[in-house]
């Protein structure tokens, strides 16, 4: 079982994820970007500087970090 603290569910049909930290749902994204600023609101220190496709820090389920909303709104 992955140990990462951060969790990004599969996409859903618009290709959105539902992006977890610690265990506590922070929302949903359209784009790594929005994941960035998801986990500065929920007070992560220097969230731009984590390395989204270690999977130490990121555990991606139902497909990896390329799989993204096509036109986001």
């Amino acid at each position: 079982m992955n140990s990462a603290p951060l969790v990004l569910d599969p996409p859903d049909e618009s290709g959105r994820r539902r992006v977890s930290y610690d265990g506590v749902v922070l929302g949903t994204a359209d784009r790594p970007s929005d994941v960035v600023e998801l986990l500065r609101h929920a007070g992560v220190t220097a969230p731009e500087a984590l390395d989204l496709g270690d999977p130490e820090v990121a555990e991606w389920r139902g497909a990896g970090p390329e799989s993204w909303a096509e036109s986001p709104p």
